[in-house]
């Protein structure tokens, strides 16, 4: 699964690849030359098949991981602010669990 990731005070955008996801947060991998630190907000923009729009959700850089070569790890925690969007959220990590 990949995710379109924005910074949103930096204002770069790439997709990455979602290692894990749950309702509090994924782990995802970022590209070695972009300016992230723990602490900082992102949001993450899926495609969900039982929405019309994609579904973006703001969350946290909570960790930076090391990787000799590469993209590097990164653990994010979701800050939920509407309840249809963690719904929306579960539907679609429902899903994924089918594929």
């Amino acid at each position: 699964m990949r995710s379109l990731v924005t910074h949103v005070n930096a204002g770069w955008q790439e997709q990455a690849p979602v290692e894990n996801i749950g309702l509090g947060g994924a782990r995802i991998l970022i590209e070695r030359e972009r300016p992230v630190a723990v602490g900082d907000t992102v949001s993450l923009s899926f495609t969900a098949p039982t929405l019309w729009d994609p579904l973006v959700i703001r969350a946290r850089v909570a960790w930076l991981g090391t990787s000799a070569a590469g993209p590097r790890p990164a653990g994010v925690a979701f800050e939920h602010k509407a309840t249809d969007a963690v719904f929306a959220l579960y539907e679609l990590i429902v899903t994924i669990g089918y594929e």
